[in-house]
């Protein structure tokens, strides 16, 4: 079975994910979450959870999310764990985000930041080169784009509302969303 996925979808998730200024704060080692916006984000993925149909969904003190989609299988087959973090290094500025997609990327450095002399360099990744005519989502250089890990939260979800809208068969399935 074919499964298109529309990535207007996917990326207008990922961005709604990215918007959300879930920056650790390393200083907090007493608190978790260590910062507000881990929790505000946690909300917000249990109601997408409900949203989409998954059952048991808890957020716990900890902005700890976790969720059910009950097989419709059958049963028999054993549960499936999915588990991702929805924290962001502290690194960099946390927010607001200034993601840009590079269409079509020709290859070479990437100038995120003009203004500033931000420029993504093949020398220090090389591995950029593999993605030679495909579009790719950066950062402007100024902040973190949040990718670790709200990309896998992305994939998570996405992949939980298609299996529920399309009647895949599978069976049960455990959703874990983590502060690292």
């Amino acid at each position: 079975m074919k499964m298109e996925i529309k990535m207007e979808t996917v990326v207008k998730r990922f961005r709604d994910y990215i918007s959300f200024n879930t920056q650790s704060d390393e200083a907090n080692d007493k608190e978790c979450p260590s910062t507000p916006g881990q929790m505000v984000l946690a909300k917000h993925l249990a109601e997408e959870l409900r949203a989409i149909g998954l059952t048991e969904v808890t957020v716990d003190e900890h902005a700890y999310v976790m969720a059910t989609l009950p097989a419709n299988n059958g049963g028999g087959a054993p549960v499936v764990g999915f588990i991702s973090h929805l924290d962001t290094s502290p690194d960099a500025a946390g927010g607001p985000i200034h993601e840009q997609i590079i269409r079509a990327y020709p290859g070479g450095d990437i100038v995120l930041n003009k203004e500033k002399n931000i420029v993504f360099s093949v020398a220090d990744f090389p591995g950029i080169e593999r993605y030679k005519g495909q579009d790719i989502m950066m950062t402007d250089g100024t902040t973190l784009l949040g990718a670790d890990d709200k990309a896998g939260v992305t994939a998570i979800l996405e992949s939980l509302r298609q299996l529920r809208e399309r009647a895949i068969p599978h069976g049960p399935l455990q959703v874990v969303f983590t502060i690292a």
